[in-house]
């Protein structure tokens, strides 16, 4: 105790002396805070947590390892990536903790894929699944939360998986969360979770968090029980789930009633209109209350509600409140507050007192209590029908007594429509009547799948409505709808099959009749089908003849021209339609609507009449598919009328419109692949539309800005042609401007403008024509005359301009007047007028005014609201804030503003930055936030120099617009970004020197650091530069100066690779090395060039090009590089060798070329080799002395020198290969998910199980290391793990253990594991033979699971057969636990009471008689032969000794043998020793099959049986298929009737046997017969039609060849046929072999006949047709039997017979006479003998008078 205290003082006082040693560390700590507060302690002694560098392969390999990746994205050209990164350190080790890792990586390409365009950037990867975050990267905390956060790990359909750490903080964080806990392997747990899945988005709409966490210490630390268990923690309070997992509809709703009872406030929650949308599909008793937060009567209205809250809990009745102004409208509410109850998913607004809480709770109640048909808004409807749902609508007046009384007489029916899944609802709104066509109400209407059907009878009779409503459910007729139903239909579905008819008509009627056959195969092809009875509505359509059909595809119509009396043929056109694209005809009405509609149309105009016209539109055909791919649609039209109202004379003529103008095509019609790329070009680019007369005249009336070039009659090749060809340039400037440019041939509307001559070019503004008199071959003259100020105004008004020609107006002007507003507005119409008063003042002031009234105009501008005014001097925006009435201050306002002075640093929108930073060429932006302490007095001290950059032609501004510096990268304010023709720069200096900032602007405006040279000096330069980087570029392109800035920014750091970046601006050159069109740039490494095909105006990823490796590499040889070029190999390989030398070393040259010849092995062994001529970096690196071979690699930041021999290069590269890869002779040690797919991948692998403390298994890892290399040679995979867990699952208790695995597989191995020779035998053998594998009871319970056929040998238990049992039992877990309780104890080691132990045990073991079973032996021999032909045959055969196993299945005597068939087991009680018999008993048909169940087959079983069965029925299914379940119920229900018909029925969930016999969707069932497959198309959920359709007899039949039936199929084929021809024969029979091949040569003719021809090997059945001798052939008329006695060889009379047979009666044989002789005498006889022995009357009795 002395010698410890005396310790403790001696180590106080040493640390008081080394404190007193360094008193500056002292002072700097107390430097470091303000004030007198005492020292920070001292730091510790660990290294700064620092996020590490990764390159793209170890980032790939990250993602592929670990579940939570961040990583930092960063570039050298980005200043606050330091400051950034700095903050970000220190979060580095908080995030580790979370089981997060955290990375940082330069690579400009890589992060371009992951959709990084700003620097610096963060990536969150959640299993490989990537988001960006957006917030503040200098928010170190605010980060780190969002890494840990539910919402950053949220995936889509998938829960997500979490670690203890973060599932504690998720807890604390979140209010709601629900924990999934699981095992893995779990069968039981992966069900659930997969079912689970389905409900992850509804919980988190509902904000309830949903994660999982395989972590069972933590579940034992929970007393959860058996796994999987979820765990709802509300307000960190944890709540088990008692219920069914699998059942996700009860866990949802579990977790939203949970939700609102563990809320502690007594409020009414409040939801998003998603959460909103999820409860009202989940929760079946729900209120809403839509409010306003701002709206005083909804406060005081939510007030009231509150009390009743916890009253609605109690009935189940969920009540929320949503705020969102949009919701409420698209739920048809207009007037907030409002309460709409939803019961099961059917709205009911409440329309008394919200006041009044008592009456809202009663009427709650009540909705509850009884049922009434429910009254829903417009929107709420539109969402049913929409949803596709069967509705039954009543369309009512509230206050019409009609109405009420028809609605009194509805609500009787109201439950019977319910039971029928008839939604009821009424809606009380005249609109939405006429929407669908009714002008009269009460009236109902049915709905289903978004079809309208109208009820024409009378609605106070109940009884007929709800009859009605019942054939509506069940009937196929087609429905009768509206003109205005038409029209939401053809909207609202994809295919649409339009009947317009007559009901008075009788071919309408006719037809009509017919086309209800087709409805249903309609419906399954998902095409509407609906009729109109409406002649108006056909007009609109076109349609003049009735009848007529027309198909809607996606709106757009087809007209069938066939003849719709042949339902068939028109069903196959409507299918055709849908499937295949062709060009549809419409009349000039579908016409006008397409063009009103449609952005992208072409219009064929033809005549069908003409021939050529038909071989055209056969041409066009060919180009549909490729114009449908563009979103171009076309359409023809055969009207002649209707071509001429567009000018065109000549047919066919095509005419392209694009929002809704129109351009004539003038070349050849017939070449399809001209027509194609003509409107190509007119869809991608601006081209000058030919126009006619007609369609000039429509335009002008209807754009505001129309140029025309009228050429009169013009030829190509004339002055007009070139004239126009000239004036093609300039269409994309006047596209851009938003002034539309067309020409035109007809001189009708150029006569009505006073043209005369031609080529003439007349400018349309607002229809005002103003004629052009300059040159018109000077495109640019006619450019400036169009664009000009001058041209584009009209005196005494207003300029109406769109956005295009807004944003040249502001470009080209100084000053500039904007009203913006909205089309239609009547206020903003009203400031238009007064506004129009100053516009002349304005113009004299030099100051344009327009308005502009486009689409998102506000949006676009970033305007608080329309109408606004806004002032633009030099692009600078001002909005006007006061009166916009008063025009007087307005002008006012202007003229202050244009005549002041701009002292200040200009304050600039997003959208005028923008501009700024593509138009000017240098511009200098101040990046500064509101909250900024510093910013104010820094921007006071840069409005000093404001004026300086202006000189020097710089234009300075500010933003505040932080999510915009944010964009660009800038997360620290304040920021200044220098930027020339585009491109930033950002200053990393001192902001508060005003000077310095000035300097440094200036020195980046005269930054010209490229040198310009000609053809001589790259000639030069090419042969004397090692790198030379040459940028051609073009010295009229006004993209080249932005180009070259890019470029010179990486310039001086490329020069320290050595590159040298040259600038040439020769076409010739240029076209030389590959740039027809520049910008590009080559690069030559020694002379050799490459071209650059990656983004030119991105210098980073530029310069990471140039230095890549394999770019600078140029030979084959050993690449020299300098310092700079190793840092960036280094980065960029994992492993590298280099050897130092020095041109002054004499050993060097000869080294060199030794370690020449290893290179490309080096290389091929994924090793980098470079050499370098540095001596001060070799000595950096410890190398003293040269020549020396230095090798890097990931895992070491020091590098490992070479000791051997230089000249050995042998030598030198097993070195380098044993430096990469030390552990290659090492078995690898795996464990958890890694370890079990390996073994499930793997096709050949053994697992050594071994534990911790046991000496014996270290001894025998020892040698088994001996054999891993020869285990390799053989291609099977040795790994080691002491992972109990997967253990477990194997059954393996006892260590240690070694496992044999192929493909998934196991067998344990029960010979000495200390043996390796042995060890290596016993595998080689497993691997090459196929043996019987023995397994645990774990093994097996699992393969009995999840093998269909599986056949078990159980072994005696007197049969030990294993390695030392005293190293087992020893070793087991439970072993180990009691051995470390036995330590804690007792003085001696535990390695002594191990010794002693197992040498009691050894003796023991070895004093025992082991108990040879020879019987055993035999009888695995034998089963041994017959292993492989169970594998062919898909048995899997394997062995166990587990005697209590064994008693399960009642085995008492061994050895025994067990059959499970799908989990089912079968003893063999048969000889085990013959193995012929074993093998026949498995693959026999009876043992096969199970009874009342159709039998599981794997896909050797299914080959077996395809091969063997000539009527098989394969039901191929996907074990998560929903439906499959359901029928295969059905299925079972006729296993047993189709075995009794010789049909083997039987079941597949395996997609590589659905691929292998081509089955494409899955569920299917497929007949096959004799290998000839038959799909079944019809409902496989009615099992009677299935069973039909099997023995059907045209399913039976196969062509040329005689069925085989059985005894019930015969007497089916009796019953259905008249004609029946029956051959009985024997198997293996000379003579039926005989007849039979004969016989078949007449199959089709007795078809002909129409003789069913079978045959039928059951003699027995035969002897009751009369049959005594085999073969023999029965002839069978209405059942009635004729024997044929001729020579069955002989097929002509064979043949003959039949037909004789066929056509007069049937022959009856002797036996046949004879029975009916013997009736006949039996008749005779009895009458003869009634006759014959009639006793005698008796005498009549005599009179008394006359006895």
């Amino acid at each position: 105790m002395t010698f410890t205290r005396l310790k403790t003082v001696t180590l106080l006082v040493t640390c008081a002396l080394l404190a007193l040693s360094f008193p500056g560390y002292v002072n700097c700590a107390n430097n470091g805070k303000k004030g007198s507060q005492p020292a920070a302690p001292a730091a510790p002694l660990e290294p700064e947590a620092v996020i590490e560098e990764v390159n793209a392969k170890q980032l790939e390999k990250l993602l592929a390892d670990k579940d939570y990746v961040a990583v930092f994205w960063y570039a050298r050209s980005c200043v606050t990536c330091d400051k950034v990164l700095a903050e970000l350190e220190k979060i580095d080790d908080d995030t580790d903790s979370f089981g997060v890792d955290f990375v940082k990586i330069n690579d400009k390409r890589l992060a371009k894929q992951y959709g990084i365009k700003n620097f610096p950037a963060l990536t969150y990867f959640r299993e490989k699944e990537p988001i960006i975050y957006d917030g503040d990267l200098m928010d170190e905390e605010g980060v780190l939360d969002f890494l840990t956060s539910l919402e950053a790990m949220d995936l889509p359909d998938r829960i997500e998986e979490v670690n203890a750490k973060i599932l504690q903080k998720i807890i604390e964080d979140t209010d709601f969360v629900a924990v999934l806990f699981y095992k893995q392997q779990c069968r039981k747990c992966a069900k659930a979770l997969q079912e689970l899945e389905n409900i992850d988005d509804e919980a988190d709409q509902l904000g309830i968090g949903f994660v999982k966490i395989h972590d069972e210490a933590l579940a034992d630390e929970y007393n959860l029980g058996g796994l999987p268990a979820l765990v709802y923690y509300r307000h960190q309070t944890p709540i088990i789930y008692e219920g069914e997992l699998q059942r996700e509809e009860d866990v949802l709703e579990w977790l939203v009633q949970n939700k609102s009872t563990g809320d502690e406030d007594d409020v009414i929650e409040d939801v998003t209109s998603k959460t909103l949308s999820t409860l009202i599909s989940n929760i079946d008793n729900l209120v809403v209350l839509f409010y306003d937060h701002g709206n005083d009567d909804s406060m005081t209205v939510l007030e009231e509600l509150e009390q009743i809250d916890d009253d609605c809990d109690k009935h189940g009745i969920q009540f929320v409140k949503i705020d969102d102004a949009k919701a409420a409208g698209d739920y048809g509410i207009d007037s907030i507050p409002a309460i709409v109850y939803f019961e099961k998913e059917i709205p009911n607004v409440y329309d008394g007192d919200l006041m009044d809480e008592e009456q809202i709770l009663k009427w709650l109640l009540s909705q509850l209590e009884r049922d009434e048909i429910e009254d829903v808004t417009d929107e709420m409807l539109d969402t049913m029908i929409k949803e596709g749902r069967v509705i039954a609508v009543l369309f009512y007046d509230n206050n019409d007594k009609k109405s009420q009384k028809v609605l009194e007489e509805l609500e009787n029916i109201d439950d019977e429509c319910d039971a029928l899944g008839i939604t009821f609802v009424k809606i009380d709104n005249p609109e939405e009547a006429v929407e669908y066509g009714i002008n009269k109400v009460p009236k109902l209407i049915y709905f289903e799948k978004g079809i309208p059907t109208i009820y024409e009878g009378n609605l106070e009779d109940e009884e007929k409505l709800l009859k009605w409503l019942t054939d509506q459910t069940s009937s196929d007729q087609i429905e009768d709808i509206t003109d205005e139903m038409l029209d939401l239909i053809i909207e609202k579905m994809p295919h649409v099959a339009v009947l317009f008819y007559d009901k008075d008509q009788k071919k309408s009627q006719k037809i009509l009749a017919e086309l209800e056959n087709i409805d249903d195969e309609c419906d399954q092809n998902d095409i509407a089908f609906v009729k109109i009875d409406d002649d108006k509505e056909a007009k609109e359509w076109g349609i003049d003849e009735i009848p007529s059909i027309v198909l809607f595809e996606r709106g757009i119509p087809h007209i069938y021209e066939g003849d719709l009396m042949k339902e068939d043929e028109l069903l196959g056109w409507l299918v055709h339609q849908k499937r295949y694209s062709e060009i549809p005809e419409v009349t000039d009405e579908m016409k006008d609507k397409l063009v009103e509609n449609t952005e992208h149309l072409a219009v064929i105009f033809y005549d069908k009449d003409d021939k050529q016209d038909m071989r055209i539109l056969n041409e066009l055909e060919n180009i549909d598919d490729e114009l449908e791919k563009e979103g171009i649609v076309i359409v023809r039209i055969d009207n002649a009328a209707e071509a001429k109202e567009y000018g065109l004379d000549h047919l066919p003529a095509l005419i392209y419109f694009e929002n809704k103008i129109p351009a004539l095509y003038e070349g050849d019609l017939m070449n399809e692949d001209e027509v194609l790329e003509w409107l190509l070009v007119q869809k991608k680019t601006a081209t000058i539309e030919e126009v006619t007369d007609e369609i000039l005249v429509t335009l002008i009336n209807e754009h505001e800005y129309v140029v025309v070039f009228f050429t009169g009659p013009c030829e190509p090749g004339e002055t007009c042609d070139h004239t126009l060809n000239a004036l093609e340039t300039i269409d994309d400037e006047l596209d851009e401007a938003g002034i539309i440019f067309v020409t035109t041939e007809d001189t009708g509307v150029a006569k009505k403008y006073n043209v005369k001559t031609y080529p003439r070019l007349v400018f349309f503004r607002n229809r005002d024509p103003l004629h052009f008199t300059g040159d018109l071959d000077d495109e640019d003259e006619v450019l400036a005359w169009i664009t000009d100020d001058e041209t584009l105004e009209i005196p005494g008004k207003i300029e109406e301009v769109n956005v295009k020609m807004l944003d040249k107006i502001l470009a080209e002007n100084d000053h500039v007047v904007v009203f913006f507003y909205a089309e239609g507005d009547k206020k903003a119409q009203k400031i238009l007028n007064e506004l129009e008063n100053i516009d002349d003042e304005c113009e004299e002031k030099d100051i344009d005014f327009v308005k502009t009234s486009d689409d998102d105009i506000d949006k676009e501008y970033d305007l608080p609201g329309l109408p606004a005014l806004a002032f633009y001097r030099h692009k600078f925006r001002t909005i006007y804030t006061g009166d916009l009435m008063k025009e007087e201050e307005i002008l006012e306002w202007v003229i202050d503003l244009h005549e002041s002075t701009a002292d200040v640093i200009e304050s600039v929108d997003r959208k005028t930055l923008q501009v700024l930073i593509n138009d000017v060429e240098h511009l200098a932006v101040f990046f500064y936030d509101d909250e900024c302490e510093t910013c104010s007095d820094i921007l006071d001290e840069l409005e000093n120099i404001d004026d300086d950059t202006d000189k020097h032609g710089i234009q300075f501004v500010k933003s505040n617009d932080v999510k915009l510096a944010h964009e660009i990268g800038i997360f620290a304010f304040p920021a200044l970004v220098y930027y020339e023709t585009g491109v930033p720069i950002m200053y990393d200096g001192n902001l508060d020197s005003n000077q310095e900032v000035f300097n440094w602007i200036l020195e980046q405006k005269a930054d010209q650091s490229i040198e310009l040279i000609n053809r001589e000096q790259l000639l030069e330069y090419i042969g004397t530069k090692d790198f030379l980087a040459v940028v051609f570029y073009k010295e009229d392109d006004p993209d080249s100066p932005r180009v070259l800035r890019h470029i010179e920014l990486i310039d001086d750091e490329a020069s320290e690779y050595g590159i040298y970046i040259v600038k040439m601006h020769d076409k010739l050159m240029a076209k030389k090395y590959g740039f027809r069109n520049p910008p590009g740039l080559t690069y030559f490494r020694k002379g050799k060039y490459i071209n650059y095909d990656g983004d030119i105006d991105d210098e980073e990823e530029v310069l990471d090009w140039l230095t890549s490796p394999a770019n600078m590499e140029m030979t084959d040889h050993i690449e020299q590089v300098n310092r700079k070029m190793f840092e960036k190999i280094r980065k960029n390989s994992d492993y590298v060798a280099v050897i130092f030398y020095s041109d002054e070393c004499k050993q060097c040259p000869r080294v060199l070329a030794e370690v020449e010849h290893i290179d490309d092995e080096a290389d091929k062994a994924g090793i980098d080799f470079v050499k370098i001529d540095d001596k001060l970096m070799a000595k950096e690196y410890g190398v003293f002395a040269l020549p020396a071979i230095v090798f890097f690699k990931p895992t070491s930041k020091e590098p490992v020198i070479y000791a051997g021999d230089l000249y050995e290069e042998e030598q030198i590269l097993t070195w380098l290969i044993t430096q990469k890869d030390p552990s290659g002779d090492v078995i690898e040690d795996l464990e958890g998910e890694r370890l079990v797919h390996l073994i499930e991948e793997s096709g050949s692998i053994a697992v050594y199980f071994y534990a911790d403390g046991c000496e014996q298994c270290t001894k025998v890892l020892e040698e088994l290391e001996n054999i891993d290399d020869d285990c390799d040679k053989h291609g099977i995979t040795f790994v080691k793990t002491r992972d109990f867990s997967v253990a477990d699952g194997y059954g393996v208790h006892e260590y240690p253990a070694l496992v044999y695995f192929e493909g998934g597989i196991p067998n344990v191995f029960e010979g000495e594991l200390s043996e390796e020779e042995e060890v290596l035998q016993w595998l080689i053998t497993q691997k090459t033979e196929d043996r019987i594998e023995l397994i645990t009871r774990q093994m097996l319970e699992t393969m009995v699971e999840e093998t269909q056929y599986l056949a078990v040998y159980f072994l005696p238990p007197e049969r030990k057969g294993k390695q030392p049992a005293f190293c087992r039992s020893f070793c087991s877990p439970s072993s180990l636990k009691e051995s470390n309780l036995t330590t804690t104890t007792t003085k001696h080691s535990s390695s002594q009471f191990v010794q002693s132990y197992i040498s009691r045990k050894r003796k023991r073991i070895q004093k025992q008689d082991k108990i040879n079973c020879n019987i055993c032996d035999q009888i695995l021999e034998g089963l041994e032969l017959i292993d492989d032909e169970c594998d062919v045959f898909g048995i899997h055969m394997v062995k166990i000794q587990d005697p209590q196993l064994a008693k399960r299945y009642s085995i008492k005597t061994f050895p025994a043998l067990v059959y499970f068939r799908n989990g089912n087991p079968l003893l063999f009680e048969g000889d085990l020793q013959n193995e012929q018999s074993v093998l026949e008993w498995l693959i026999d048909d009876d043992n096969r099959e199970l009874a009342d169940e159709i039998e599981e087959v794997n896909e050797r079983m299914l080959d077996r049986l395809m091969a063997e069965s000539t009527l098989l029925v394969v039901f191929f299914y996907d074990d998560d298929c929903a439906e499959c379940e359901e029928i295969l119920e059905e299925l079972e229900e006729i296993d047993g009737e189709a075995d009794m018909f010789g049909i083997d029925f039987v079941k597949i969930a395996s997609m590589e046997a659905a691929k292998t016999y081509e089955i494409v969707n899955i569920p299917s069932l497929v007949y096959y017969r004799k290998q000839v497959p038959v799909l079944y198309d019809g409902d496989m959920h009615q099992h009677d039609k299935v069973i039909t359709w099997l023995t059907s007899q045209d399913v039976f039949e196969i062509k040329n060849e005689i069925e085989e039936v059985n005894r019930k199929m015969l007497d089916k084929l009796l019953e259905e046929n008249e004609f029946l021809s029956v051959f009985f024969y024997e198997h293996n029979h000379p003579d039926s072999i005989a007849s039979l091949e004969k016989l078949e040569n007449i199959d089709s003719e007795t078809d002909n006949l129409d003789i069913t021809f079978v045959k039928m090997a059951d003699s027995r059945y035969a002897k009751k047709w009369g049959v005594t001798k085999l073969p023999a052939m029965v002839y069978f008329r209405r059942r009635f039997p004729s024997i044929y006695r001729g020579d069955l060889l002989s097929e002509d009379e064979v043949l003959e017979w039949l037909r004789k047979n066929r056509f007069r009666q049937p022959e009856l044989n002797i036996f046949m006479y004879a029975l009916i002789a013997l009736a006949l005498a039996f008749v005779v006889y009895t009458a003869f003998l009634l006759q014959c022995f009639k006793p005698a009357p008796p005498p009549p009795v005599q009179h008394p008078k006359q006895s």
